[in-house]
């Protein structure tokens, strides 16, 4: 559940330990190529190792919760992105305009979600109906109404499933919509007691250049 700016630093930080330390042995005791592959080989992939778990520890730290709940956070973020890729493999086979169109709206903003959980694990038990329930069920009702889409004989009840379909996916996407206010609930909140806070602070600023009968 760490970022790719994490990845990359973490991956940057092995080359170079592993690289110094490979010159290093080099200079004191030549080990050769084959021995010196393996020691590149064995400080990076232990480097990597140790900088992941302390980028994951400062994760939990900073989001204040236990390595059991951050497993369990990252195993649903794992899960899903797989649901996510279901989403975007559906709404490339529908024909409908009007489906596709709702299909992409939703695995856009189910990748919001999940890129906000990342970012923030806290956040999890914010939008916890969509991880549990709303994306698995949109990923099964797409796969359904994709199946039955391709049909070449469409009688009067798979017209009228079809339809009743879309407008399940059509209540689901809002809900999903709602789901991603929940997940900026708190940033939302945030952002409007620094605005009150710096109008505040304007106008108590105002009334003392007022006060003072100072114009700048």
């Amino acid at each position: 559940m760490l970022s790719v700016g994490q990845f990359f630093s973490r991956h940057s930080a092995s080359f170079l330990i592993s690289l110094t330390t490979v010159s290093i042995a080099a200079i004191a005791a030549n080990p050769g190529f084959f021995l010196g592959g393996l020691l590149f080989a064995g400080s990076y992939a232990t480097s990597t190792a140790l900088l992941k778990h302390r980028q994951k520890k400062k994760v939990m730290q900073i989001a204040g919760i236990t390595k059991e709940e951050f497993k369990h956070i990252e195993t649903q973020v794992l899960t899903a992105n797989k649901h996510i890729q279901t989403l975007s493999q559906n709404y490339l086979r529908v024909r409908s305009v009007s489906a596709f169109k709702q299909l992409l709206e939703m695995t856009r903003i189910s990748k919001n979600i999940v890129k906000i959980v990342k970012t923030d694990p806290r956040k999890f038990y914010n939008v916890e109906p969509f991880f549990y329930a709303h994306l698995p069920s949109a990923v099964e009702l797409t796969d359904k109404y994709t199946m039955l889409s391709k049909q070449p004989v469409k009688d009067k009840e798979i017209q009228l499933t079809l339809s009743k379909t879309r407008e399940t996916l059509t209540d689901l996407n809002d809900t999903i919509h709602i789901d991603l206010k929940d997940a900026l609930a708190n940033d939302i909140d945030h952002l409007q007691m620094e605005i009150e806070f710096a109008n505040r602070s304007n106008l108590r600023r105002r009334e003392q250049l007022d006060w003072r009968g100072d114009d700048k």
